[in-house]
């Protein structure tokens, strides 16, 4: 059964195909599966095999282009009727002699006609191989770079996206807080880890969650301030920081939230950068509403953080959804998008820097007049 109703799908691509007429698309192949499961509910996670969503104008459904043995991933999970569910037979796995692109190839022409083709390049692990593949089964055929086509259409979300995401966020609420309720020294760094795994997916008693990304939780000295590390089997001790970033996955839509953790008595130096993080932070939030751009956003955080003298080069966050970040604005400077209600972001504060680390976020949507945080965990340095 799909996640969302028929109608919602449906909605969707009336405006992907919107979008694909403004760039000049007659039919586009979607690679990302992210982007699949957008318009057609496709659960499975078979990414690491050639796969693909083609929609034509005027079609008011996508068609499915799957592995054989995938499109039992699709049965139980699309709303899509039967003759919009195709396959490659299995035989075109794992062999130089044949390649999954000439099913698919062949496919996208027989539904191109004569019209623009567009790709969507730089999806999952579409290489640079798998693209001329697909290229000599279409022999050769000009095709528009299609990356940006789901932009305008993914950015803002509906009622039943912006429900995942609040789902999401009291998971990741209660994950990351029964976490850090356990560390103390001597237990281990990858306990803390797996049970904040356990809850991401078990979920409430309400709604479980999905599959969840690896939980960053760089820790101790000269480590902190790297901010994409997971986590060791070392153990915790007095003097370890922990930099905490998770996100909860609903229908594979995500709410991230970061917190920074101590071991003991923070250092002075930690607390100062803890409530300059605080100050901007609050700065930046006040300043989300509809009509700003991201760059405003990020100069109200520079103005209130600048005078502190702390350094912080990376941006402050970026628009959130289905897989984590969804590549649609970013919060920094010369980001000029212009925000509108229902739109999601993650508003991060990553302090990564040599002599300082320190992060600090939540989601957030866009409401009617001002920023919603969809988290309630408290925003306190967290001390152990």
């Amino acid at each position: 059964m799909a996640a969302f109703e028929t109608s919602e799908y449906r909605d969707r691509v009336q405006r992907v195909a919107a979008s694909m007429e403004t760039s000049g698309i007659d039919t586009l192949v979607i690679l990302s599966e992210a982007h699949m499961d957008y318009l057609t509910g496709y659960a499975g996670r078979s990414a690491y095999v050639p796969q693909a969503a083609v929609l034509r104008a005027g079609d008011t459904d996508a068609t499915l282009i799957l592995r054989e043995m995938d499109i039992h991933c699709a049965n139980p999970t699309v709303y899509l009727e039967q003759d919009k569910i195709t396959s490659y037979p299995e035989s075109y796995i794992g062999t130089p002699d044949r390649s999954p692109w000439d099913v698919i190839g062949a496919r996208v022409l027989e539904m191109a006609g004569d019209g623009r083709i567009g790709i969507e390049f730089g999806a999952d692990s579409f290489s640079h191989g798998d693209y001329q593949a697909l290229s000599k089964a279409m022999g050769g055929r000009d095709v528009a770079d299609a990356s940006n086509v789901m932009v305008p259409v993914k950015v803002k979300k509906s009622p039943a996206e912006i429900a995942c995401m609040r789902q999401a966020a009291a998971i990741v609420d209660q994950a990351l807080a029964n976490g850090i309720a356990m560390i103390e020294p001597g237990v281990r760094q990858c306990d803390v880890a797996a049970r904040i795994t356990h809850d991401l997916i078990a979920g409430t008693p309400a709604f479980g969650g999905d599959t969840p990304p690896p939980v960053t939780m760089p820790t101790g000295p000269g480590v902190a301030q790297a901010p994409h590390l997971k986590w060791t089997d070392k153990p915790f001790e007095a003097g370890d920081q922990t930099d905490f970033e998770v996100g909860a996955f609903v229908h594979r839509y995500c709410c991230g939230l970061s917190r920074t953790t101590y071991v003991g008595e923070p250092p002075a130096r930690l607390v100062q950068v803890h409530d300059a993080v605080q100050e901007s932070w609050h700065a930046a939030f006040d300043a989300i509403r509809p009509g700003v751009t991201g760059g405003d956003i990020h100069r109200a955080f520079a103005k209130a953080f600048q005078p502190h003298g702390i350094r912080k080069e990376s941006r402050i966050g970026y628009s959130i959804g289905m897989n984590w970040g969804d590549l649609c604005f970013s919060l920094q400077d010369d980001d000029e998008n212009v925000l509108e209600t229902d739109y999601t972001l993650h508003l991060i504060i990553g302090i990564w820097e040599p002599d300082d680390a320190y992060v600090f976020s939540e989601t957030i949507r866009i409401g009617e007049d001002k920023g919603e945080s969809f988290s309630t965990m408290p925003r306190e340095l967290f001390v152990r």
